[in-house]
C-alpha cells in the first residue's frame, strides 16, 4: 500500500506515543493528520514549523524501521498552484539532533527512498494539500540559510 494522507484514529495516537512525542516539543504544530504507509509501518508528521524568516524550517517524525526521528527539513525551493502540479525541493538536515548526512540510519539509501516517497504523497500540504501532482527532491546535507 503507498502513503495515504489521513487524520490520524485515536488508537494510532496511542499505539505510537503522538501525545508523548507531542509533550517533549516545546511549541508543536501537534498534527492530528499525517501521512502513512499502514502495511509498512512508515508515517510521516509535521511537529514545528519556524515562523517569519524562519518559516523555512520544520521538524518531522518520521518513523521508521520501528524507530521515531525527528527530522528537520529546509523548505529550499518550491512551485505550484491550488488545482495545479507543484514541487518542492527540500534540504535533509539533521536526523535526532545529528547533521546529515553523517546522521543518517543504514540503510541510508532506503531511508532516503522512503523520506522521499512520503513527501511526495504529503504534497504540500498532507491532508490539506491542493495540488494535483507533486514532484519532490530531498538534498542530504542541504541547508537553507537566512
Amino acid at each position: 500500500m503507498p502513503f495515504v494522507n489521513e487524520y490520524i484514529p485515536a488508537e494510532d495516537f496511542e499505539r505510537y506515543g503522538l501525545h508523548e512525542i507531542d509533550k517533549r516539543q516545546a511549541s508543536a504544530v501537534r498534527a492530528r493528520d499525517w501521512t502513512v504507509d499502514r502495511e509498512r509501518g512508515i508515517y510521516l508528521r509535521e511537529l514545528n514549523r519556524g515562523r517569519e524568516e524562519f518559516s523555512y524550517e520544520s521538524y518531522w517524525t518520521f518513523f521508521w524501521r520501528g524507530t521515531a526521528y525527528t527530522i528537520e527539513l529546509h523548505a529550499i525551493e518550491g512551485g505550484g498552484r491550488p488545482g495545479a502540479p507543484g514541487w518542492a525541493k527540500w534540504g535533509l538536515v539533521r536526523v535526532n539532533g545529528r547533521d546529515a548526512p553523517a546522521g543518517l540510519p543504514e540503510p541510508v539509501e532506503e531511508f532516503l527512498a522512503d523520506l522521499h516517497d512520503a513527501l511526495l504523497a504529503y504534497k504540500d500540504g498532507g491532508w490539506f494539500a491542493q495540488c494535483t501532482d507533486f514532484e519532490v527532491e530531498v538534498v542530504p546535507g542541504l541547508e537553507r540559510r537566512p
